[in-house]
């Protein structure tokens, strides 16, 4: 419980090696105090007292500890190098803990005695005496379940039954052979998992670690200003290497003079019927993953169609997908009853996609915002999309209703909310423009 509070994954990717090094011995020592601390605790209610003291019991099964806190960041990540880190943690929890639990060493029943004389030796002993096959066909299925879970994205449940499974296999184990307790429990061991379980926390860090030049243009500015010549060299054809998020900026649009729609009442006092408004889209798309809510300083920064590149997630963390329109200008919340988004769909992949509009008043305190809803693009929902498809277009209609809050907005986002089985790769779906219905 302490691990998990106090490991934390980092806001922004602003860290260094200094600073990701002496965070994850914050995070390693204060794991092993808790540990510690929650050893103790019932320590003293214990009327009838163990042999060994609780600072020996400490020491031991510390060993295990020190990986909680990779353990947490790889799993907060959905980093598959959680199962490295848990697979050291159980292992080396077991092997101490059988320091303070020991056994008679079994003899090994499979080497015939000297006086044996039979003309098969090999078959000695069997069956084995002993033999527990349903505790056998129990590490069996955790460990293919296991498997399984880890091939499905079910870190939690597949970390648990590989923990139960190698438990299991180290307990027998060290039932068999006391000589292996010594080998793998020594002071020299315990030396060596330590330095294993720093590397791994640092290891779980190191995407947070910022960028020694100088965020690039752009990284930070959610306005449609293009980033300068300098950053145009790179083209979505080039996406093919990790970046700490990505920016595409689509083709230029003709610049369009936003005139807001009149209400219904006002454009029957002047005599005039009020027109919708369509508002050409030329703002970014942002790829990033969570806990990040936007590119971070080391984001690549590209020029294309949203329809022809092809971003997806480096590890199995979802890919987070938005697109963000800056008007230049407020207009009034009560002027449109409705803003329809068109939209062009060349994604084939399975699995449904969903859009989300919030609009945002970044000129008032407090920078307030409204969220419309979700609306389901249709052309997502087949079951079997032919690979030859063409590019569907769209309309997606979101009604606005009053706030009491909120009385203006200056920028639209769109949150794409693709199915959890293609959350990993970004959509190959394209905004095309804005249309404010009047009232």
């Amino acid at each position: 419980m302490v691990a998990s509070m106090s490991s934390r994954l980092p806001e922004s990717h602003t860290l260094s090696w200094t600073t990701i090094f002496f965070r994850s011995i914050k995070y390693i020592a204060l794991a092993a105090t808790g540990g510690a601390m929650g050893t103790s605790i019932p320590w003293f209610f214990l009327k009838i007292k163990p042999s060994f003291s609780v600072a020996s019991i400490s020491k031991i099964v510390a060993v295990g500890w020190i990986f909680f806190p990779s353990i947490i960041l790889f799993y907060r990540r959905q980093s598959p190098w959680m199962f490295l880190a848990l697979a050291l943690a159980t292992v080396a929890a077991a092997f101490s803990l059988r320091r303070l639990l020991p056994v008679i060493a079994e003899p090994d029943q499979r080497k015939p005695p000297d006086p044996y004389t039979g003309d098969l030796p090999n078959l000695y002993g069997l069956p084995i005496a002993a033999f527990r096959p349903v505790r056998a066909l129990f590490i069996a299925v955790c460990a293919q379940a296991a498997l399984i879970l880890a091939i499905a994205d079910r870190l939690f449940p597949a970390g648990l039954l590989l923990s139960v499974c190698l438990s299991l296999l180290v307990w027998r184990w060290s039932a068999l052979d006391s000589g292996a307790i010594e080998q793998f429990a020594g002071g020299r061991q315990s030396t060596l998992l330590c330095a294993f379980a720093l590397f791994l926390t640092v290891l779980a860090l190191i995407p947070w670690i910022g960028a020694t030049g100088g965020a690039p243009h752009g990284a930070h500015n959610p306005s449609n200003k293009p980033p300068p010549a300098a950053h145009r060299s790179m083209e979505p054809d080039n996406l093919g290497s990790e970046y700490v998020g990505v920016i595409l900026w689509p083709p230029p649009a003709k610049k369009t003079e936003i005139t807001p729609p009149e209400p219904h009442v006002q454009s029957f006092a002047t005599g005039r019927a009020s027109k919708p408004v369509v508002i050409p889209f030329d703002g970014p798309y942002w790829y990033f993953k969570a806990p990040s809510e936007k590119p971070g300083p080391r984001a690549h920064v590209a020029h294309g169609k949203a329809t022809d590149v092809s971003v997806s997630s480096s590890d199995s963390a979802p890919l987070l997908m938005e697109a963000h329109q800056n008007l230049g200008q407020s207009i009034d919340l009560a002027c449109c009853s409705e803003i329809d988004i068109a939209i062009t769909n060349a994604d084939n992949r399975a699995g449904k996609i969903a859009l989300g509009l919030r609009l945002t008043d970044s000129r008032s305190i407090g920078k307030p915002s409204k969220d419309l809803g979700e609306r389901t693009i249709v052309s997502s929902e087949a079951d079997r999309i032919p690979l030859n498809r063409q590019p569907v277009k769209e309309i997606l209609r979101f009604p606005i209703s009053r706030s009491r809050t909120m009385h203006q907005f200056d920028a639209i986002a769109i949150v794409f909310l693709p199915a959890k089985e293609r959350a990993r790769g970004g959509a190959k779906v394209s905004i095309q423009n804005f249309t404010l219905i009047p009232r």
